[in-house]
């Protein structure tokens, strides 16, 4: 605590706002989210040794961070993702899509930007990208590994104690039923109707015949309007956004 000169008043220094979370940097007014690698909620060693997996709630804490911090005028996402869970994505864009009220956003990739990290991606007000990036995959996958013929080749049998039709799925050396088949798909056809309402609710005129899965290149993405534009590399969108929507530079 000081003593202000000549004034017996006393004040306080000023508060300095407090370390960002771990996926956030602030550069001049930006606050910057990583968003990289296989995105799941919570997941373990191995998911982060070898996949590179990133935690959601990690991305959901910077997110929250950036937009109530006073010294971030603009977000910018810094995307390089193949994509990820189901769980914790939808959730995940209605957040990005809640900053982007009280901030404008931006998301830019010069990797990956598909799958899921597309969906979060989607709800940001801008989306960049190189033109060697691959953006896109708009689409739901759930492998399912059928081994009933191995168990039987190799003199296995499963025998099953089960309540309910559904319960069985998933279950080592059993095949699928056709009731439970037609379950999972109208499942994936759920969640693929959410993805891409989610995707055209900001207003990009994206066609039904690009929303079947592929991936494109940065320059193809644009032209599909599945992104706003191309540019060279990640200092360019930068400055796009700094340009258009921090008033006064920030040290």
């Amino acid at each position: 605590m000081c003593r202000a000169a000549g004034n017996l008043g006393l004040f306080t220094e000023p508060q300095q706002p407090p370390s960002p979370p771990a996926l956030l940097s602030v550069e001049r007014g930006v606050g910057i989210v990583t968003i990289h690698g296989a995105l799941m909620r919570r997941p373990d060693f191995f998911s982060r040794l070898l996949l590179g997996a990133t935690d959601m709630e990690d991305i959901e804490a910077a997110l929250i961070a950036a937009r109530d911090r006073t010294d971030v005028q603009a977000v910018f996402l810094d995307v390089d993702s193949p994509g990820g869970t189901v769980n914790g994505t939808p959730e995940l864009a209605a957040l990005v899509a809640d900053v982007s009220k009280a901030k404008y956003t931006y998301a830019f990739t010069d990797g990956q930007m598909c799958s899921a990290a597309y969906w979060i991606a989607s709800q940001s007000d801008a989306i960049f990208a190189t033109p060697s990036a691959r953006v896109g995959s708009i689409g739901v996958l759930l492998p399912m590994l059928d081994e009933s013929k191995a168990f039987e080749q190799a003199g296995v049998k499963v025998e099953l104690f089960a309540a309910g039709k559904y319960k069985s799925v998933g279950v080592p050396g059993l095949s699928l039923t056709d009731e439970q088949r037609a379950w999972l798909q109208a499942d994936i056809d759920e969640i693929y109707a959410d993805f891409k309402s989610a995707v055209l609710a900001r207003g990009r005129r994206i066609t039904p015949d690009v929303m079947e899965g592929q991936c494109f290149s940065g320059r193809k993405a644009s032209y599909n309007s599945l992104t706003s534009g191309v540019v060279q590399d990640r200092a360019t969108a930068l400055m796009k956004l700094r340009e258009r929507h921090v008033k006064q530079p920030v040290s």
